[in-house]
């Protein structure tokens, strides 16, 4: 039985679904990948694909070369390997996604027999939905419920644990957590004492308001976690996309 083999649709397919499960990958661990690196890379592993499925005619031995040498090098290539467990922990969600797409695009192909663009779009579509449950999980994992005490009353909302913000008062070094000013508002305002605090974005200087709550209870993992006299950070407009987060944590909490 013969069958027809373009190598030129086999390329462009190939590359469209190795740069977006590459891309993918970067989102899901979270690491600032560059586009043009991440297409450099997909042409050199679909090039080298390409030009190993013509020379070599056992099967076989050419998975193992693709699986072995052409991947590892195309991940090395957009994440570095300076951290060994970090490059295996992108070449195995790289292949993850991959294996995520495939399984879609097989199942969703053999129940409407769709053609080959069919067949590309189901597989960007379940690396879209991969990718939004990982990020989903990811942020979930850090929410935690925080209780805000101020003039002997108490509100509860949920925070974000975040890694990330390293603000702290310029005045005594005291850490500061972000919340949104609206909800703040809620809150009885008779004793609050409220300064502002410089602090320097990429772009620019700019200053916030602060204020010191008598009390802030952090419930993390089961336990629970008391700050007294934290310092709060205003800010206009939600304080992240997810709609349930209304507080970021300074990461001296956590950490």
């Amino acid at each position: 039985m013969a069958y027809e083999w373009y190598a030129d649709i086999f390329f462009l397919t190939s590359l469209f679904l190795d740069f977006c499960a590459v891309y993918t990958a970067g989102i899901i661990l979270n690491v600032a990948v560059s586009w043009k690196k991440c297409l450099f890379a997909c042409v050199f592993g679909v090039g080298a694909s390409l030009i190993l499925l013509v020379c070599i005619p056992q099967y076989l031995m050419y998975s193992l070369l693709v699986h072995g040498m052409v991947h590892p090098l195309m991940t090395l290539m957009v994440f570095g390997g300076r951290d060994r467990a970090g490059f295996l922990r992108a070449l195995l969600t790289v292949y993850i996604v991959l294996f995520v797409m495939g399984g879609v695009q097989n199942w969703l192909t053999a129940l409407t027999g769709g053609s080959m663009w069919q067949m590309i779009v189901y597989g960007v579509a379940a690396s879209l939905l991969f990718t939004g449950y990982q990020i989903r999980h990811r942020v979930m994992k850090n929410v935690c419920k925080v209780e805000v005490w101020l003039s002997g009353k108490k509100r509860t909302l949920w925070a974000y644990c975040d890694s990330g913000n390293l603000l702290r008062d310029p005045n005594n070094g005291a850490p500061v957590s972000v919340l949104e000013q609206e909800l703040y508002e809620q809150l009885s305002q008779d004793t609050v004492r409220k300064k502002e605090i410089s602090y320097r974005t990429i772009s620019r200087e700019e200053t916030m308001e602060v204020v010191l709550l008598d009390r802030m209870d952090i419930w993390r993992k089961g336990t629970k976690k008391q700050i007294f006299k934290p310092e709060i950070g205003l800010r206009k407009g939600p304080v992240m996309q997810h709609p349930r987060v209304q507080m970021l944590l300074h990461a001296s909490y956590f950490i």
